[in-house]
């Protein structure tokens, strides 16, 4: 099931979840990057790039190894290259609370900080964008300079009861993967 939404901060309630449970008294942020792009597109749009086979194989491998709970939310820019991304990824997760979003197109910080703090629900929420707005918005909550690299997934961890009280310094890393692939 994909949901479009635009702009998201105002029709985030739209979204229907029912029956989920928490992780353990902690929420958890999982940020992804798309993975290996060409640097063209048939369109000479950045828009429209897709992914090289190690994005391809990056993101086969980012879904065997992302533990993504079933009632993860999930919001994913409308490029292209992040749509093959999470497609690909979800092959391995079978996530339905999806939402493309034309706003997280290399986005900022600020915007998806905004997105995060909109959020009406206590489940895990997924993030699969771009640079620099995602590494930015990790460093925010970590306090720490990140920079994720194509293809890389960081999971941030709140103990926090919903994402209203997420702010700056109050995630921990709780698990973070780049695949390696060699073509």
């Amino acid at each position: 099931m994909l949901i479009f939404i635009y702009p998201f901060y105002k029709n985030v309630k739209s979204l229907e979840i029912v029956g989920c449970t928490r992780n353990k008294n902690f929420m958890i942020l999982h940020i992804i990057r798309h993975g290996k792009t060409n640097q063209e597109s048939p369109t000479d749009k950045d828009f429209d790039r897709e992914l090289l086979e190690k994005g391809i194989k990056q993101s086969e491998l980012l879904g065997d190894y992302v533990k993504a709970p079933a009632d993860c939310v999930v919001y994913c820019s409308s490029a292209r290259r992040t749509i093959q991304t999470f497609e690909i990824a979800n092959k391995s997760w079978d996530l339905k609370h999806v939402n493309i979003v034309e706003d997280l197109y290399l986005c900022s910080r600020d915007h998806l900080l905004k997105l995060v703090f909109s959020q009406e629900h206590n489940h895990d929420l997924m993030i699969v964008g771009h640079n620099f707005g995602i590494s930015d918005l990790a460093s925010y909550f970590l306090e720490d300079n990140i920079e994720l690299r194509t293809g890389e997934y960081l999971a941030l961890e709140f103990d926090i009861d919903n994402w209203k009280e997420a702010s700056r310094g109050l995630a921990t890393i709780r698990d973070r993967y780049r695949p390696r692939v060699d073509l």
